[in-house]
């Protein structure tokens, strides 16, 4: 009987494998010794030693990156096949991300990896890492970025994928022999002499091959600058923009001026779209200077097929006209090409040929220590789980975060930074999702340290901490003092304290912002029932501002909130004014006098065609008929406006979308009747532009 017991015992153990924890994981690399690592290094193929070259140089990629990076050596199922002969030997690591992408394993080397490729290349693995910010540091500044980073290897790997297609002249089909590319791409350069640096988020090289008439081959050359950002924050935007302007004005591109590398702008809205046009032409406008050359598209999120750029609707930057993206592209030379995304013709197999040459001298030279110091920690999977313990240092913490977090986190940090102080019904409303699950949402980010409650007048409010502040900024490529303002006054931990950058002032006029939130939260929910209806998009604060000239003289248009409405195939812009019954008649006029100079002046032609209608949201009776009487005054002579009118106590009982709009009257109507027969549903009978 007991040897029966232990024939099941073995047999059990046998058939059912335990997982391996991660104590054991770390044992297993340290067993990883400099004799092992070598005898492993003499059983890889071509093949691996490609696919671990790559991971020295993009990491955190995932098998679909890996096979468009090796096509040219392997198949799909090679490439799949060689990544966990990899994984299982120690010199590659896996983390599973919950960030876009869900379900698809992130790859990048392990410490005894780098080691071992270093020794192939003949190189230090220290130097080896830092010539490709592969270390530690550099591991930790993409994790917040995968976001966007991924997005961005999406289109790459479709404009790698369907160059050669794209590029067919004369129905010849060329072939693309190299292409590279640079993820998050900084240069130094002085321009007016003074020290700047340029950001682009990802910048590409591709070398097509072409067979001439007379059978000869001919490489040419492309560049691309890639922006993209998940963020309307068009002061963002124009700072990138007037970066890269500066640069091709610099000295250092005098000799080569005629060669800038174009710039394609990945918009993620049709919204964020007007925004990076209107961008474009404020920076040009303001450095009084050529448009860049390039092109705008939107991508076509929420699809399950990869991206395939080149059928994009693309739209020139300096004149908004449809185009081609293989008719933007330039011939440039090598030279013209950033350092980073140099890559000589067969540099590849010139370096491989030297390698093989002094395998036993690098044995000699740079052999792999006894001991493998720490270069990149890893296994971070279980460092990303235990992120709340104690004694990790903050900018680990905020790295980590970026494996953490679910893409409806990362919505819940983004509407936060955009509309600070929203309740937990608002943000449920906003990302159409129950409230229970905003909740469970809230509370990780909460424990995590990304958000904290505050407890106001008008119930609990939801607001960006300082953690949640560095990840937004770290996601983004953004210094902080972009999006927060530090205080003189210190915690109870000693700290300085830090805020968003207006959140101040809401906080001081909080009924006045909570009553803007309602009514566009209650506007969502009723589009919702409405088939064919949604709120398209809306702004508050400095986004919806405008600051504009006339002659000699500046202004500036400040409404409540600025919202884009859509009905079928209509859309209606409309203006927002909040009034808690604290502006008197000399207040209205201010406030209307502004808006019939903004109208007179035309700047509102710059962003739509159709002039948007202005809404305004009294306490009571008496203070919206003070607002008409006064609007009456100030706007009449406003052509094409329209205004429309109601009552808190109306909007809290019917919503937004019921017949309680009344529309502002000339003075020669003032004797009609003004009860419920005159209101009327907002958005049924005010007249929109198709596809405005």
């Amino acid at each position: 009987m007991k040897t029966h017991h232990h024939a099941n015992k073995r047999m059990w153990k046998g058939t059912h494998p335990m997982l391996e924890s991660s104590l054991e994981r770390r044992r297993t690399r340290r067993k990883l010794t400099a004799g092992t690592l070598v005898g492993i290094g003499e059983s890889l193929a071509d093949v691996d030693w490609r696919l671990l070259r790559w991971l020295l140089r993009y990491p955190l990629q995932r098998n679909d990156d890996l096979v468009v990076g090796v096509a040219r050596w392997g198949s799909r199922a090679t490439v799949y096949r060689h990544v966990q002969v990899l994984e299982a030997k120690g010199l590659v690591e896996s983390v599973l991300p919950k960030t876009p992408g869900t379900g698809k394993r992130l790859y990048l080397l392990s410490n005894p990896g780098l080691y071992l490729l270093a020794r192939h290349l003949n190189r230090p693995a220290r130097e080896l890492v830092q010539s490709w910010q592969a270390d530690e540091a550099g591991l930790l500044r993409l994790l917040p970025r995968l976001p966007t980073l991924l997005v961005l290897q999406e289109v790459v790997n479709g404009l790698v994928t369907h160059a050669a297609e794209a590029m067919r002249t004369q129905g010849r089909r060329p072939r693309l022999v190299r292409w590279n590319w640079q993820r998050d791409m900084t240069h130094r350069f002085l321009y007016r002499e003074q020290s700047m640096r340029f950001f682009a988020d990802g910048a590409v090289a591709l070398c097509i091959r072409t067979q001439q008439n007379d059978g000869s081959m001919l490489d040419q050359w492309y560049g691309l600058f890639l922006l993209s950002t998940e963020l309307d924050d068009e002061r963002l935007m124009r700072l990138r923009l007037e970066r890269l302007l500066c640069w091709r004005e610099s000295p250092e591109r005098w000799s080569l001026y005629q060669h800038m590398l174009p710039v394609l702008i990945l918009a993620r809205s049709q919204r964020q779209r007007d925004h990076w046009q209107h961008a474009v032409e404020a920076t040009s406008l303001k450095l009084r200077l050529d448009p860049l050359a390039g092109s705008l598209a939107c991508l076509p999120l929420g699809e399950s097929t990869p991206v395939n750029p080149w059928l994009l609707n693309w739209h020139t930057l300096a004149t908004e006209v449809s185009c081609h993206l293989q008719d933007l592209l330039r011939l440039l030379p090598r030279e013209a090409l950033p350092p980073a995304l140099r890559l000589e013709e067969g540099e590849e197999e010139k370096r491989d040929a030297r390698v093989l040459l002094r395998v036993s001298h690098a044995v000699e030279h740079f052999g792999i220590p006894a001991r493998l110091s720490l270069l990149v920690v890893g296994d971070l999977a279980a460092r990303t789980t235990h992120v709340r313990q104690v004694g990790i240092k903050e900018q680990e913490v905020i790295a980590l975060l970026g494996l953490r977090l679910t893409p409806c986190q990362w919505s819940i940090l983004r509407l936060l930074l955009a509309h600070p102080l929203l309740s937990d019904e608002e943000l449920a409303a906003f990302l159409y999702l129950q409230r229970r699950s905003v909740r469970c949402s809230l509370y990780e980010l909460h424990q995590l340290g990304c958000l904290e409650p505050i407890v106001t007048s008008v119930g609990k409010r939801w607001h960006l901490c300082a953690r949640g502040l560095r990840l937004i900024a770290a996601a983004h490529h953004l210094h902080i003092s972009n999006i927060a303002e530090i205080s003189d006054a210190k915690s109870d931990g000693g700290t300085s304290i830090m805020m968003q950058r207006g959140e101040a002032w809401l906080l001081q006029h909080i009924k006045h912002t909570t009553g803007i939130y309602s009514f566009f939260a209650s506007l969502t929910q009723a589009a919702r029932r409405e088939p064919g209806q949604e709120l398209c998009w809306w702004e508050t604060g400095a986004v919806c501002e405008r600051r504009y000239r006339v002659g000699e003289q500046w202004y500036n248009q400040r409404p409540d909130a600025l919202a884009e409405y859509r009905m079928g195939l209509q859309r209606m812009r409309f203006w927002l004014e909040w009034d808690r019954g604290t502006m008197n008649v000399r207040d209205l006029s201010v406030k209307f006098t502004s808006y019939a100079h903004y109208i007179a002046s035309r700047e509102w032609t710059r962003e739509c065609s159709m002039l948007p209608v202005l809404a305004c949201v009294a306490p009571d009776i008496a203070q919206e008929r003070r607002v008409q009487r006064v609007a009456q005054t100030r706007l009449t002579q406003s052509a094409g406006l329209v205004v429309w009118t109601t009552t808190e106590v109306l909007l809290n009982e019917h919503g937004p979308l019921a017949p309680i709009w009344l529309q502002c009257r000339p003075q020669s109507s003032q004797a009609a009747p003004t009860g419920s027969m005159l209101r009327q549903c907002l958005f049924d009978v005010i007249p929109a532009k198709n596809g405005m």
